[in-house]
């Protein structure tokens, strides 16, 4: 069971990683292909916005990331979940860097290494802290 629990565990924290950056990618490009808002202009940018696929792809990976990070807070810690997770910012560096040819100072990747380097720390950690939350309340 505790194996079991081990691989659902990495299999959700890289598809709540991967759905997050990619939504975030896909919203990025649709977002920059779609006309400036406008509140006289409104349907019809409501109409783009709806018929952009780049858009719709990222919504539907947001979604996907959304329901699987709530998945994990059934088996882990909220305190597990959230900086775990976080892992997600080293791959939306690279590609903002990669993909949308953003340039990342070496600021930005010092805090991008700080949190992966939290994010090793919180992995090391029990996915849950209180043994009755493990047993599912009983002692």
């Amino acid at each position: 069971m505790a194996m079991e629990l081990k691989y659902k565990n990495r299999l959700f924290i890289v598809l709540v990683v991967l759905t997050n950056t990619f939504g975030n990618l896909l919203l990025a490009i649709g977002l920059a292909r779609q006309p400036l808002f406008s509140f006289a202009g409104f349907w019809a940018y409501l109409l783009a916005f709806l018929s952009n696929g780049w858009i719709l792809g990222g919504i539907a990976l947001l979604t996907t990331w959304m329901l699987a990070q709530l998945s994990m807070y059934t088996w882990a810690d909220l305190t597990y979940v959230l900086p775990i997770t976080t892992s997600s910012y080293i791959v939306t560096a690279l590609l903002g860097r990669y993909v949308l040819n953003e340039p990342i100072s070496w600021t930005r990747w010092a805090g991008i290494f700080v949190i992966t380097a939290g994010v090793l720390l919180v992995a090391e950690t029990p996915l849950r802290t209180a043994v009755e939350t493990m047993l599912g309340g009983e002692e």
